[in-house]
């Protein structure tokens, strides 16, 4: 995480603050705060990627299993690539 520190002011539980000073020494407080809020931010930003994946039209492989498709969508790549590359070395 980034060395530069700010402050941050927001209010919880009083059980919750109770818990967490019972639970983590006073010198590591922020530090375990500023960890939670890091993994739940990731854990947010998965649930949103995998949402937008969720939402994604479906492709229609006509038959073809998936590793047929993918071996098939790289063969075109490759060739795509390959003739970009004599383009530019001509």
């Amino acid at each position: 995480m980034n060395d530069h520190k700010e402050r941050a002011a927001f209010t919880i539980s009083k059980a919750l603050k109770a818990e967490l000073e019972d639970v983590v020494p006073a010198s590591k407080r922020s530090r375990f705060v500023e960890q939670a809020i890091a993994d739940a931010l990731l854990r947010d930003a998965r649930k949103r990627a995998l949402d937008a994946l969720d939402k994604l039209p479906s492709y229609d492989t006509k038959g073809e299993d998936s590793v047929e498709v993918l071996r098939r969508i790289r063969q075109e790549r490759d060739v795509a690539l390959a003739t970009r590359h004599q383009d530019r070395a001509r």
